[in-house]
């Protein structure tokens, strides 16, 4: 495996650990304390793989910009996503559950999309076909 490769599947790891964190806020909820809002107690694998994973997935994805894989460094994070929703439809069915799915299914979604279509109109500004 090349180092491009590496950062693909660390970036895909970080990125589930992330939106799984997240389907676990969902679960769980949050409880008022003095100081604000946090998870309560028993959420302490969460909290620390929303910032890790957050923290590792943004780095490894953004050193994906200037590689081979750059068309399809989106791809990392919409993978974290669909695995987000499906884990947080694993972990209930309240209504809850089915809204951060779906918001997850659509960042999932659009950000390739999004991705895609700012690199095409990148792409007609240099005025050749290719990706930059």
């Amino acid at each position: 495996m090349t180092n491009t490769a590496w950062r693909v599947a660390l970036g895909a790891v970080a990125s589930s650990a992330f939106f799984w964190a997240v389907a676990g806020a969902v679960d769980l909820g949050l409880e008022r304390t003095r100081k604000g809002y946090a998870l309560p107690d028993g959420g302490e694998w969460y909290t620390l793989a929303l910032f890790a994973g957050f923290v590792v997935a943004y780095f490894s994805v953004a050193s994906l910009t200037g590689t081979t894989a750059a068309p399809y460094a989106a791809l990392v994070p919409a993978a974290g996503a669909c695995f987000g929703a499906g884990s947080c439809l694993l972990m209930g069915q309240q209504a809850r559950h089915w809204a951060a799915a779906a918001v997850m299914a659509l960042i999932g979604s659009a950000l390739p999309l999004v991705v895609h279509l700012r690199n095409r109109v990148r792409s007609a500004r240099l005025g050749g076909d290719t990706v930059a």
